[in-house]
């Protein structure tokens, strides 16, 4: 019987490039650093990670999370997924994925993005309800989460849309608006 493994190494990339503070998110407590990953711990970690999987990997991804990826400076933008592509010539992993805020995607880093091979973009999303996204001090509203879906489907790449229940402000009905957009954009 054939398995579908898949695996994400995940590189976790505090705060970095985002400029807000999200009522829910304290990157220094969720991830205990303030600090990024130098090169050396990323490509330490990748092996680590690759050597764990034993002779079934499936498929992996690199996935660089816990900030706003397309937020930070082009140049680490190109640091991080430059450390990925050796990995990629040779087949160890298959496809790199990152979390970002839908109102920081536009066209000229989607196709930067994809000329370093990722395949997936992570969407923060959180809630498509105006009221919800003021309250929790996102500093976008729902035709942003549009308007990136549109580009990142344009650009021909995968994408995921996270959402949070039980925000400040959120009730059952909104959750349960917020899931039937997020279907919809998908």
């Amino acid at each position: 019987m054939k398995t579908n493994i898949h695996h994400n190494i995940a590189i976790f990339i505090p705060e970095l490039g985002c400029p807000f503070q999200c009522i829910f998110c304290d990157q220094k407590q969720i991830s205990g650093s303030v600090s990024s990953p130098i090169n050396e711990e990323v490509i330490a970690h990748i092996e680590e990670s690759l050597s764990s999987f034993g002779h079934q990997q499936g498929r992996v991804e690199l996935a660089f999370f816990g900030g706003n990826f397309t937020g930070i400076s082009i140049e680490q933008q190109r640091e991080y997924l430059g450390i990925a592509q050796p990995f990629l010539k040779s087949g160890k992993i298959h496809g790199i994925r990152l979390s970002t805020r839908p109102d920081y995607i536009n066209e000229e880093n989607l196709r930067m993005l994809k000329d370093y091979g990722v395949s997936c973009i992570e969407l923060g999303v959180q809630s498509m309800d105006r009221d919800v996204l003021k309250t929790v001090r996102r500093g976008y509203g729902p035709e942003a989460v549009e308007k990136a879906c549109e580009l990142i489907k344009k650009a021909g790449l995968r994408f995921g849309l996270q959402m949070m229940i039980g925000l400040p402000g959120d009730t059952l009905q909104k959750s349960l608006f917020t899931a039937r957009e997020i279907i919809r954009l998908g």
